[in-house]
Order: C-alpha cells, then structure tokens, then sequence
C-alpha cells in the first residue's frame, strides 16, 4: 500500500505498479491506475473585445472548470433581473440590441459537491457617437509606480556622483598637502630683528 498527497493538477495522471518476482523469470508484472482526483469548481468570464455601444450585441462566456464538472451555469445581474431579450445557453449569454438600461454587474455562477464559484463582468453601454478613450494594456498604478522607482534610481545615481567627487577632491588635496610635505624645498631667510641681531626663518616653496 502506498499513500501520497494529490492536488488537482494530479486529475487523469498515471499511477503504475509494477511487481518483480524471480518465478517471472526476469519479466515483470504491472498495473496501471488513472487518477480521478474531484476538487471544487472555478468560473471565469471572458469578456467581449473593445466598448459596447448602443445597438450591439454582448456575448459573455463562462470557462467553467471542475471535478466533478458543473453542468448547471446560472447568470444573474445585480440588483436586477436579466434583461427580457437576453439568451442563456449553457455558459453563454447572449444579449442583443443593446441600451444603456442594460447596464450592470453580470455573473456566472456555477457549483458541485466539492464547492462554489463565480466571476463578474461590469457592462458599461455607450452612445453610437461617443467617443471612448482607448484603454491602456498598463494600469496608472504600474505605470506610476515605475516612474517612482525610475526616480529613485536617478537620485541614488546623483548621490553616488557627488558622493565620488567629495571624496576624489579630498583625496587630491590630501595628496597635494602629502607631495608638498615630501618634495617641497626649503629656503632660509634671515630678517632683521628690532634689537639689531638676525633670525632665520625657513619656509616651503
């Protein structure tokens, strides 16, 4: 006997046994067991490409998935019935000729033994002449957000600069100082004092 863990993604994998005997003479003897691993359902709506205008036609598919899988997918839209014209067939709805009294929440909801689920769609019905910024592929909250980091880097970048040339002008002046102490030659000089006698004084050119 043997007990392992399995996830959904084990469902239809292949379990093999195999038993080796020496009355089989070298030959082996095996089974094999397709898994059938039930788990709870999920439901994703795929929506139209592009805006929905007055007068066009909505059609929203519901990609169920599941073991045991639901047969039975139920639409609803919030706070209100399903318009009359609408057609559900399967995971289908379709909604014809539409108004922007069709505006709404739209879901799918679908369920078997092992659980529920259900995904949303937010139908927006525009005026034929109205004219709809395109939607970007990027929300303004990445978009944002990589503009912020690039400012960052660009502050660390100028930090590090000035950082670099502080400390090179340090180091320049250390070494001016340095090379004036080991190569500068000295001169004496003798001044005359206010009591008449000279002092010497020596000092680095």
């Amino acid at each position: 006997m043997v007990r392992f863990w399995v996830d959904r993604k084990d469902h239809s994998s292949i379990v093999t046994c195999e038993a080796i005997h020496p009355a089989l003479r070298g030959q082996r003897k095996q089974t094999q067991y397709v898994l059938d691993v039930q788990y709870s359902p999920t439901a994703r709506i795929h929506p139209p490409q592009g805006v929905m205008r007055e007068g066009d036609t909505l059609v929203l598919t519901c990609a169920v998935n599941g073991n045991p899988l639901p047969r039975d997918i139920k639409w609803s839209r919030a706070n209100d019935t399903l318009p009359e014209r609408a057609l559900i067939e399967g995971e289908v709805l379709t909604i014809p000729n539409l108004s922007m009294l069709d505006n709404g929440t739209y879901s799918c909801h679908v369920a078997n033994k092992h659980g529920r689920s259900s995904d949303q769609y937010v139908l927006v019905v525009y005026d034929p002449g109205a004219i709809v910024e395109a939607q970007t592929s990027v929300p303004y909250a990445i978009v944002g957000g990589i503009l912020a980091l690039l400012v960052f880097l660009v502050i660390c970048v100028l930090i590090v600069m000035v950082w670099c040339s502080i400390r090179q002008k340090g180091s320049y002046l250390t070494h001016e100082a340095s090379g004036l102490d080991e190569h500068g030659e000295a001169r004496e000089a003798f001044l005359n004092g206010g009591d008449g006698h000279k002092r010497k004084e020596e000092f680095f050119i």
